[in-house]
């Protein structure tokens, strides 16, 4: 009976240290998601800036050859030629 008792302990113990391990084990690898989740969090926040940023260039320079059509073909506005151009001293 004392054996039994003994065995059954020493199990339960094994079994305790075992469940440890495996806990310990589960929240170490967490710990690593978590990292990986953070760090592609930040990945992502880097790359809508540079898209936010890639568009308001693309609405400046839209804007500049809209200006320039406009001006061209509305104001029939033009770069002079160089025998048009006067250089005063």
């Amino acid at each position: 009976m004392k054996m039994v008792l003994v065995s059954a302990f020493a199990l339960l113990l094994a079994a305790t240290g075992y469940n440890a391990v495996l806990s310990t084990s589960a929240s170490q690898q967490q710990g690593e998601l978590v990292n990986q989740v953070q760090t592609l969090k930040k990945a992502r926040n880097e790359i809508n800036t540079q898209w936010t940023q890639l568009l308001i260039e693309q609405k400046m320079l839209a804007d500049d050859s809209m200006v320039s059509h406009a001006v061209r073909t509305r104001m029939d506005m033009h770069l002079p030629g160089a025998t048009q151009v006067v250089y005063l001293d």
